[in-house]
C-alpha cells in the first residue's frame, strides 16, 4: 500500500489524473513532472512508490506505463477530498441551468449530475459542478444566490485547472473526465460509491 506524506498528496493526485486520462500513453518522468508542475524529484518518488505497488511498470529505460488502472483509481479515491461547496438557491429550471453551464467557460459538472448524463443512472435534480475560482461568483449570480444551507446546486471551486483535464461534453454540457467523476463519487460516500461503480461499468472504465 502506498504511503504518502502530506506534501506529496497534490503531486500524487495530479500524477494519477494524468495516468488515468491518458492510460495508453508511455510517459517519461520528465514529461509527468512538466505536466503536473512538480519537481522531477517529487515525481520520481511517486513513480517509484507506484512501481513498488505494481500500479505502473517500466518496460523501457525512463519510460512508465500504467498497468493497474483500477488499483490507481481506488488509491486516488481514498485520498480525494472534495472542497467545501458553495450552495446556490435558484428558481431556474434544469433547462435554464443547463443553458448557463453550456455558455460559461471554466465550469464542468461532476458527481451525480455528471454520472446521470453519462450513464443515465439514478436520475437526479441536483447539480454539482466545478468552477474556476475567478468564475465562481459570476456563475453563482447567473444561477441564483448563495445560500448557507444545502441546495440542489453545489459549486466547488476548482483547486487548480487540473480538474478540467480530459473534460468532455455530453449534449453540449461540459463534464469532468470519467476518472475524475468516478473518484469524486467514491470520495463523497453515501450512494456515491454505488453510482461510481455503475458509471465505471457503463463507461468501461473498470474494464481498462
Amino acid at each position: 500500500m502506498i504511503t504518502l506524506d502530506m506534501g506529496m498528496e497534490s503531486a500524487f493526485e495530479k500524477t494519477a489524473r494524468l495516468l488515468l486520462t491518458e492510460p495508453q500513453r508511455r510517459w517519461t518522468g520528465l514529461e509527468l513532472s512538466q505536466r503536473t508542475g512538480f519537481s522531477r524529484a517529487m515525481t520520481s518518488r511517486i513513480l517509484t512508490q507506484l512501481g513498488n505497488d505494481v500500479v505502473v511498470a517500466k518496460p523501457y529505460k525512463n519510460q512508465f506505463v500504467l498497468v493497474e488502472p483500477i488499483r490507481l483509481l481506488m488509491l486516488w479515491s481514498c485520498r480525494r477530498r472534495m472542497p467545501q461547496p458553495t450552495y446556490v438557491k435558484t428558481s431556474k429550471t434544469d433547462d435554464d441551468v443547463d443553458a448557463i453551464i453550456r455558455r460559461t467557460k471554466g465550469v464542468a459538472l461532476t458527481l451525480f449530475r455528471g454520472a446521470w448524463l453519462r450513464a443515465n443512472y439514478m436520475r437526479t435534480t441536483s447539480y454539482e459542478l466545478y468552477a474556476a475560482p475567478e468564475k465562481l461568483q459570476k456563475i453563482v449570480r447567473s444561477i441564483g444566490r448563495a445560500s448557507t444551507i444545502p441546495q440542489r446546486i453545489s459549486i466547488y471551486s476548482a483547486e487548480d485547472g487540473a480538474v478540467f483535464q480530459g473534460i468532455e461534453k455530453v449534449k453540449g454540457i461540459p463534464i469532468v473526465s470519467v476518472p475524475q467523476n468516478f473518484v469524486d463519487l467514491m470520495s463523497v460516500g453515501g450512494s456515491g460509491p454505488r453510482v461510481a461503480l455503475q458509471l465505471g461499468t457503463a463507461i468501461g472504465l473498470l474494464k481498462v
